[in-house]
């Protein structure tokens, strides 16, 4: 019989995991990007998705049973936020990285793997240390979303980053 105590309830709910304490590394940015520069305004992300494509097998004039097919990963996208400064940092690096994937001027870029890098999601505890670490595969940015400008507010720019990548492991 399974232990539903209240005292156990509440020793299993003690220390959630935060949706705050989080870090995105790029060790190796494509680009004339930094490490440090995505990891410090890296403001919102998320956890990966990762499910299985869904195979019908008919039978006779039954239903079918049903199997796991393919893995996926959503759509195989992550996407990031990250606020800018008045250097112009966080745009200058997806820009040149997007360069990199295709030049606006010559329209060719450099080949996947000049263009693909690794990208880590580490999450952590209160105290400090990690206790999960996602590694996206062959990640690259497929879209910059774009940014309202307006009058009537004092908000800081930030830039909605779209990564697609080949697959996830799981580098804890």
């Amino acid at each position: 019989m399974a232990n539903m105590g209240v005292d156990n309830l509440k020793n299993n709910l003690s220390n959630p995991a935060r949706t705050f304490l989080w870090d995105v590394l790029i060790p190796i940015p494509v680009g004339d990007g930094d490490s440090v520069t995505y990891q410090i305004r890296a403001q919102s992300s998320e956890i990966l998705a990762r499910g299985n494509e869904i195979i019908t097998i008919p039978y006779k004039a039954t239903a079918g049973i049903r199997v796991a097919g393919k893995l996926n990963y959503g759509d195989n996208t992550w996407d990031c936020t990250f606020v800018e400064g008045e250097d112009k940092k966080v745009f200058d690096a997806i820009f040149s990285w997007q360069q990199k994937i295709v030049d606006n001027v010559a329209g060719v870029g450099v080949g996947d793997p000049l263009y693909k890098t690794d990208v880590y999601i580490t999450l952590q505890k209160v105290s400090g240390e990690t206790f999960m670490k996602l590694k996206m595969k062959g990640a690259w940015i497929s879209n910059m979303g774009k940014t309202t400008l307006q009058y009537g507010t004092d908000e800081t720019i930030k830039y909605s980053v779209t990564f697609c990548f080949d697959s996830v492991e799981d580098a804890s």
